[in-house]
């Protein structure tokens, strides 16, 4: 048996290495594009582009405005012109909100009355609004309590006493800056290594069949787990090169630590690839050309595993129907325990639940697409 399982694996490297285009794919895209995307996806909004129409032309409304300037959040601009024009702000794009101060501001203000400003927001990016909105409105919070506390201190100075107060000292633990790329970076390994492994896996079948080679295949005294174990061994040891690859530039050049085990985080990988190659293997079985076996693994598995796994969207806000779905989707599992170790250096007595699941999972696509393949050698 050993002996024949080395031929398969012999053949198998042979035509990898002669394959140098597929090896780049296998090993250099998906540090490229860890790099790329491990830059660009945060869901941080930092710059908020915030346009002002004074109407009052007051040092109270002009204080108002140099302390939203002076958050860090919030990159105001001037607006000049008829009052019609602050539409235009938006729909051009100059402006993510635009803040309009009514003329009786200040005077409202002395008055020791409550006055409104208002403000428009752009709803056609829904996240970007509300993180907008968010800012401005901690802003005008902050620069009205500054207003209400120099009265409170007239008060205290004039009669003798200090009202009570309740202040809130946050910390922030696992993530103390709050960095979303901490929380988006290693999940992104997860996901390139589903990309790479699977859809290669998902060719290995019928690239044989197209290339008239399977018959040859089959009349050879291989048993199909002998075969399939042959295609499947190559790919596993250049999914844990990948992965070893992503950890070298997620801890060194993202300076994402990784505060788990590290052996537990290659055991729970290697569970992973059970399930990455076993649907592979599974799409091979059911397709008849590469094409095919590409459009299927990109629109029926990847697709919905990166939008329903809590990559980006919490499961916890999807409909009750979708959410049921999304808790059977093994890159959930992995990216939880990518997170857990990263994040929280959380050991096995919190994720055996999870490694329990992609076991599973593995196991039964696995023994799954076995199944299939051996069907179609009869």
């Amino acid at each position: 048996m050993m002996s024949r399982l080395q031929s398969v694996l012999t053949k198998e490297w042979i035509q990898i290495r002669r394959d140098p285009k597929l090896l780049g794919i296998l090993l250099i895209a998906p540090v490229l594009q860890l790099l790329v995307l491990g830059s660009a996806v945060t869901t941080d909004v930092r710059e908020v582009s915030l346009a002002v129409r004074d109407n009052d032309h007051s040092w109270h409304s002009r204080e108002m405005v140099r302390a939203i300037s002076s958050s860090g959040y919030l990159q105001t601009t001037m607006l000049a012109g008829p009052g019609a024009c602050d539409a235009e702000a938006l729909i051009s794009g100059r402006a993510g909100l635009v803040l309009v101060i009514p003329a009786d501001f200040s005077r409202t203000l002395l008055r020791g009355l409550p006055v409104g400003v208002q403000v428009l927001v752009d709803g056609a990016d829904s996240s970007f609004a509300v993180q907008g909105l968010n800012y401005l409105q901690k802003a005008l919070r902050l620069y009205s309590e500054r207003l209400a506390r120099g009265i409170v201190d007239d008060a205290v100075r004039l009669r003798g006493f200090s009202p009570p107060t309740i202040t809130a000292q946050s910390r922030a633990w696992f993530n103390p800056a709050l960095d979303s790329h901490h929380y988006m970076v290693p999940a992104l390994m997860g996901l390139l290594l589903m990309v790479a492994t699977m859809v290669v896996t998902s060719m290995a079948l019928v690239k044989e069949r197209e290339e008239g080679t399977m018959e040859q295949v089959i009349v050879t005294p291989l048993r199909p787990s002998e075969l399939i174990a042959g295609k499947l061994l190559p790919f596993v040891v250049i999914g844990f090169v990948e992965i070893t690859l992503a950890l070298l530039v997620i801890v060194f050049l993202f300076d994402v630590p990784l505060k788990g085990s590290l052996l537990l985080l290659y055991a729970c990988s290697g569970l992973f690839l059970l399930n990455t190659l076993g649907l592979g293997l599974l799409v091979s079985t059911l397709v008849k050309t590469q094409q095919q076996a590409m459009l299927v693994a990109t629109f029926f598995i990847m697709m919905p595993f990166v939008l329903l796994s809590g990559f980006t969207f919490p499961i916890e806000n999807m409909p009750t129907p979708i959410r049921v779905v999304a808790e059977l989707i093994p890159l959930k599992f992995y990216l939880r325990i990518v997170r857990g170790l990263f994040l929280k250096g959380i050991g096995l007595a919190d994720l055996w639940r999870d490694a329990l699941a992609l076991l599973a999972w593995g196991v039964g696509l696995l023994g799954l697409a076995v199944l299939k393949f051996r069907k179609r050698l009869d």
